[in-house]
Formats: C-alpha cells, structure tokens, sequence
C-alpha cells in the first residue's frame, strides 16, 4: 500500500491532494471511506476518484457551492436530459458603470450599469428589455437590442 495522506488542516490540502495522485485506485476507494465516511463512487479511473476526492476535500477547507448554484445546475442538468442539444445563451456580465450605447432612428441612446440593474435618462429598470420596448415602442431583447447578443446567422438589429 503506498503512503497513505493523513493531515487535515487547511495548510496541508494541497500535500494531500499531491498525494492522492500516487495512490492506486484501490488505495483511493479505502481512502474515500476513511476520509468521507461513506463507500466509494463506481469509479474505474484512478485520475476520476482522486479528483473526487480532491473535490470533497476542498470543500470541506473552502466550502462548496451555494445553494442557488447548486439548484442551477440541478435545472441544468434536467434540460440537457430532455434536450441533449441544448445550447445555453452565454450569460450577460457587465460591470457597473459601464455604459452602453445605441443608436435608434437618429436618436443616441445611453444606458448606465448599475450594481444592482440599469439607468436609462435617470430611471432606474432592473433589465434592459424595458429600455429597449421604452426606446422602440415594442417589445424587443434588452441584451439583443444593445448588440449583447446576436441571432446566429442574424445581424445586428437596426
């Protein structure tokens, strides 16, 4: 059996996480049991279990995913088992104070980035679609109208 790690304190999980790589993959399901208390995953990868257990580990020091992330992933996990081709929009990530600018039938429009959602001509909206119905008179894709987005194979609206 190969040198088994045994710290547990924040400052060792790397020395751990370095020794799990020399463990055989039945030295890593016992070393599974021993550290997390329950059996082993079916797992025929040494690489695979060692970078689960590596996971669990620094969860434990770190700690893991909220429960919001955890519940998206859930939902995600769902779509792509009813619909393997699935493709997810990219999400939208912009930086408070940035602006963004258009221009719609000769008119400049400019939107500021908040902390908490958007400021169009010193009203305050929680997503741009509302600016961009405000601005067009109909309803439209906030991120598509300010060029955040494209239809594949579409260009930019006018």
């Amino acid at each position: 059996m190969a040198h088994r790690p045994t710290a547990s304190m924040p400052g060792d999980l790397e020395a751990i996480i370095d020794a799990l790589r020399t463990l055989s993959l039945d030295d890593l399901r016992l070393e599974w049991g021993r550290r997390l208390g329950r059996p082993a995953p079916a797992c025929r990868s040494r690489e695979i279990l060692a970078g689960l257990i590596a996971w669990e580990l620094q969860e434990k020091v770190h700690g893991g995913l909220t429960a919001e992330t955890r519940r998206r992933l859930t939902r995600l996990a769902g779509t792509f088992e009813r619909n393997p081709d699935h493709r997810p929009a990219p999400t939208l990530s912009l930086s408070p104070g940035t602006v963004l600018s258009r221009e719609w039938r000769g008119v400049h429009h400019q939107v500021r980035v908040l902390e908490d959602g958007f400021e169009h001509q010193g009203e305050r909206f929680t997503s741009l679609s509302p600016i961009a119905r405000r601005i067009t008179g109909t309803a439209w894709s906030g991120p598509k109208f300010f060029g955040l987005r494209l239809d594949r194979g579409k260009d930019r609206p006018a």
